[in-house]
C-alpha cells in the first residue's frame, strides 16, 4: 500500500508539472499575440521538445500503472502505464500552431482604357472675309483663323482635314467648280506654311452643288460662298 500510494502521488506531481509546462507555453503565445508562435521543435524550450515530453509521458505513465497495479502485475502495469504516459506527454507538447491562413491571388490589374479619339471641330470661313471677289487670294482678316487651325493640327499629330470649297449659283456650274477648288487650295497653302505636312490635308471644290441657303436671296448667296474645314477620317 506505501509502494502504491508514493507511486501515485509521484506520478501525479509529474502530470501536473508537465501540463504546468505546456500551460505556460500557451500562455506565453497568448501574451505574445493571442496564438502560440512556436512553429516547429527547435522554437520550445528544451522540456517541451516532443522526444522530452515522451518520455516524461512514459515516466509518469509507468509511475501510475506500477503504483496502481498489484504485486503479482507490476510488470505489466508498468509497461501499459508507459505506453499511455508516452502517448498523453505526446499529445501535451503537441505543436497547436494554427496553419497559414491562404494567400488570395492578386487580382489582374484592368486593363487601361484607350485614349479618347480627337477629332477636329469643324471650321467654316466665311469667303466674304476669307478672298475678294472672284479671287482666290487669302485677306489677312482670316489669318487668325487659319492660325488657329495650325496649332490646332500641330497639337494632334494624329488628326487630318478636309478642305471644302463652295460657292452659290451665279455663274456656270463649271466655273464656280474650279473656282471653289483654287480657294480650297490656297487654304491648304497657308497651312502648309505655318507647318502642316501636306500629307494630312486634302481639298475639294464642290462648286455650287452643295448649298446651305436659298440662291435666290443676296443673304442665301453668301452663306453659300464658304470654305469649310472638316475632320478628315
Amino acid at each position: 500500500m506505501k509502494k502504491s500510494t508514493t507511486g501515485l502521488l509521484l506520478g501525479s506531481a509529474l502530470v501536473i508539472g508537465l501540463s504546468g509546462c505546456a500551460t505556460d507555453f500557451q500562455r506565453g503565445g497568448e501574451r505574445a499575440g493571442g496564438t502560440a508562435t512556436a512553429s516547429t521543435s527547435t522554437d520550445r524550450a528544451w522540456y517541451q521538445q516532443p522526444v522530452v515530453c515522451g518520455l516524461a509521458g512514459g515516466l509518469i505513465g509507468g509511475s501510475i500503472g506500477y503504483a496502481v497495479s498489484g504485486e503479482s502485475d507490476e510488470d505489466a502495469g508498468a509497461a501499459t502505464g508507459a505506453v499511455a504516459g508516452a502517448a498523453v506527454g505526446g499529445l501535451l507538447c503537441a505543436d497547436r500552431t494554427p496553419e497559414p491562413a491562404p494567400v488570395a491571388e492578386p487580382e489582374p490589374m484592368p486593363e487601361p482604357e484607350p485614349a479618347p479619339v480627337t477629332e477636329f471641330e469643324t471650321v467654316t470661313l466665311d469667303s466674304e472675309v476669307t478672298f475678294a471677289f472672284d479671287s482666290d487670294e487669302i485677306r489677312p482678316g482670316a489669318h487668325h483663323t487659319l492660325d488657329g487651325v495650325a496649332t490646332t493640327l500641330r497639337d494632334n499629330p494624329d488628326l487630318r482635314v478636309r478642305i471644302e470649297g463652295h460657292t452659290d449659283s451665279v455663274g456656270s456650274a463649271q466655273y464656280n467648280e474650279g473656282l471653289s477648288q483654287r480657294r480650297a487650295d490656297s487654304v491648304r497653302d497657308f497651312l502648309s506654311s505655318r507647318g502642316i505636312a501636306d500629307h494630312r490635308m486634302t481639298t475639294r471644290g464642290y462648286g455650287e452643288s452643295r448649298p446651305v441657303a436659298t440662291n435666290e436671296t443676296d443673304e442665301g448667296r453668301a452663306q453659300n460662298r464658304r470654305v469649310e474645314i472638316v475632320n478628315w477620317d
